[in-house]
């Protein structure tokens, strides 16, 4: 037996650890601005793709933040990578919004009727925020414990037409089981630091003091540090949960293109099908009503948050629903 050189072995760890540090720092600072969100929004999805397909027996390259892969024309290897993050983007967000906005618009609707309203003395219709919020919460329980495969076969797929592939979907969760609650325990889990800092500078003075006698300079550098942690913390949760969500759905959707092979004709599930046994659906519907119940956790979150922190648009562009970028 032959033994592998020990340099070799490092080198192979250490560059790997490189990347893990080099991708974290840029992905962190793209995260602070929505504009350069977009671009990473794209390049998490391409990295889903990419983990997803491997595991179903296909080599590729990694996707990169501004080059192509080798062995293209000079502006396609410059620029290609770039492109491809923009365009995956669009496509993601494009179908975040088509999942979220039913709920997400709700809450909106809610915080103006309930919060707003009251604040302008509108009493005679307090009962419109709270009845649409818990509407939209409703909806959100349904909808959150999906995204995660969604997103995931939207990836692998490269089309935004996966996105609504409901029986492929419904199949997926089926086969994926526990996992699908624990996914929503780790993503419920990870978005506490959103919910601290929104009301982190309000409630700031009552265990810190000293804030109150900074200047508004001061102040301000305190805000961009804090944003800037939020985006880090945003993108490397982010990045977790995604390779989860595309390791469950590399495991699970050639379970369910086995028992359903004519369902997923086309797909690059297809080709990796494999035999899978028909699973119980009354234990499948219990683990998804706990996957619920960890999503109302994340829909509290948000509520209580605003109660802080009164900025419209973090009821639609939540870092974990749509796009990667704390606000």
């Amino acid at each position: 037996m032959t033994a592998i050189p020990r340099p070799a072995f490092h080198k192979g760890r250490l560059s790997r650890l490189g990347s893990l540090v080099l991708n974290s720092v840029i992905g962190g600072v793209l995260t602070t601005f929505p504009v350069t969100a977009l671009v990473v929004l794209g390049w998490l999805t391409r990295r889903m793709g990419h983990t997803a397909r491997s595991r179903f027996g296909a080599a590729e390259e990694l996707p990169g933040w501004v080059l192509g892969p080798h062995e293209t024309g000079r502006i396609v290897r410059a620029l290609g990578g770039l492109g491809a993050n923009i365009r995956s983007g669009v496509m993601t967000l494009t179908a975040l919004l088509a999942w979220t906005l039913p709920f997400t618009a709700l809450w909106l609707g809610a915080w103006w009727a309930g919060w707003e309203n009251s604040f302008n003395k509108g009493y005679e219709q307090a009962f419109v925020g709270p009845s649409v919020f818990f509407l939209g919460t409703f909806i959100s329980m349904l909808i959150l414990p999906a995204l995660p495969v969604m997103l995931a076969h939207l990836a692998t797929e490269d089309r935004l037409a996966a996105a609504f592939d409901l029986r492929r979907l419904r199949s997926v969760i089926a086969q994926a089981g526990w996992r699908i609650p624990a996914l929503a325990a780790l993503t419920l889990l990870l978005s506490l630091p959103f919910f601290a800092a929104r009301g982190l500078m309000t409630t700031a003075p009552s265990f810190a003091p000293q804030i109150e006698d900074m200047t508004p300079d001061q102040i301000a550098d305190l805000k961009g540090q804090i944003a800037l942690a939020l985006a880090a913390w945003a993108f490397v949760s982010l990045w977790l949960l995604r390779d989860l969500a595309a390791r469950i759905y590399a495991g699970a959707a050639p379970r369910a293109a086995g028992l359903k092979p004519g369902l997923w004709d086309g797909t690059h599930a297809a080709d990796a099908a494999g035999p899978a046994r028909p699973t119980s659906r009354i234990l499948t519907a219990l683990w998804y009503l706990i996957a619920m119940a960890l999503a109302f956790g994340l829909s509290f979150q948000s509520l209580a948050s605003q109660f802080l922190d009164h900025a419209y648009w973090r009821w639609i562009l939540h870092p974990f629903l749509t796009l990667p970028w704390p606000g």
